[in-house]
């Protein structure tokens, strides 16, 4: 098990993603914010989602490496890679405020002077105030418990970050504006939402390069996360353990098995992935508010979740090790990882 500090600060990041979540509903659904919050319109809205998106799967990320139990020798790898997740977490939740401020300041006339205005600014402050605070107590573990390491890769980080800002700030409306989903304007609602998604990936991405401490070698992956709390609920079941038998033998018979190793990430096999981005744009669909959302509407939120999904776990793959490349797991491996 990690050390009591990186378990406290798993649930702190755990906390700013769910902060995060919560702010950026409010912002949206809250009549008199929503009418002032200048940041629910693409390219901006897409950042926000793509952000709370990531935050919290970064957060349950430490979450789990932070609890999960480990093999002697592997504690140290598993460190940084937790380090590397909670940054990202502060990292998301910072990159979507900048978004965020760049909006309001693009449209200063929409909430200055406002009693909602001052709300969202005051809201938009605290988000940045408690992200800052999370971040120093990531950093102050980092530095305690990691060996030192040298910052690298800011200049290129500052420059994409402006780069990203100036797109934010000269993006021309009435390519977002309009709300039919179908003919020409479509294309501009895509392009306009895979900006904001690229434009926060990207940064994000930069900026976890100058934050997180290297990785002189590979960790267990997030398949092997997923395992270990497999094994940790089995042996904790007691007798009950008997009822995930079917479970286990029905990922290994011989009808499941090719399907499984199909959509296996350790077999660069990308499927997988590319289903569950469709899956949670099919529910983002449905979220919008309808129960039978236009097949339109449905390809839309699919399309641009599964091209956010892929590009994400292609740039990310490798920082937070989640999945690891398997050309031929031994029968060992096959008997204690049923994920594998």
């Amino acid at each position: 098990m990690m050390p009591r500090q990186y378990k406290v600060n798993a649930c702190l990041a755990f906390v700013l993603a769910m902060v995060f979540y919560l702010f950026w509903q409010i912002c949206k659904l809250q009549p008199a914010l929503a009418h002032v919050a200048t940041f629910t319109e693409d390219p901006y809205d897409a950042v926000g989602s793509f952000g709370t998106q990531f935050a919290m799967f970064t957060a349950l990320l430490s979450i789990v490496r932070a609890f999960r139990p480990y093999s002697p020798g592997t504690l140290d790898r598993q460190q940084v890679l937790f380090v590397r997740g909670a940054y990202l977490t502060c990292l998301s939740v910072a990159v979507t405020l900048g978004a965020d401020i760049i909006a309001m300041l693009r449209y200063p006339s929409v909430w200055i002077g406002l009693p909602a205005g001052l709300m969202l600014a005051a809201l938009v402050g605290g988000m940045a105030l408690f992200t800052a605070l999370i971040g120093w107590c990531i950093q102050h573990i980092a530095r305690v418990s990691i060996a030192p390491y040298t910052h690298h890769g800011r200049a290129r980080a500052i420059s994409i970050s402006l780069a990203g800002a100036i797109i934010c700030v000269l993006y021309p409306e009435n390519w977002r504006e309009g709300i039919a989903v179908g003919g020409f304007s479509t294309v501009f609602i895509l392009f306009t939402a895979v900006m904001g998604m690229v434009i926060f990936i990207i940064s994000v991405w930069a900026w976890e390069i100058t934050t997180s401490p290297p990785l002189e070698m590979p960790g267990e992956d997030f398949i092997d996360d997923l395992s270990a709390l497999y094994r940790w609920f089995k042996g904790h079941t007691g007798h009950f353990s008997v009822l995930l038998m079917p479970f286990e033998k029905a990922l290994g018979s011989s009808l499941l098995r090719p399907i499984v190793n199909g959509l296996n990430p350790r077999k660069d096999r990308w499927y997988g992935i590319a289903l569950i981005g469709i899956l949670i744009g099919v529910v983002f669909a449905f979220g919008e508010g309808h129960l039978h959302p236009p097949i339109g509407l449905l390809a839309v939120f699919a399309s641009i979740e599964c091209l956010g999904v892929l590009l994400g776990y292609a740039v990310f793959l490798k920082p937070l090790e989640l999945s690891r490349h398997n050309t031929k797991p031994t029968t060992a491996a096959l008997k204690q990882q049923p994920f594998q």
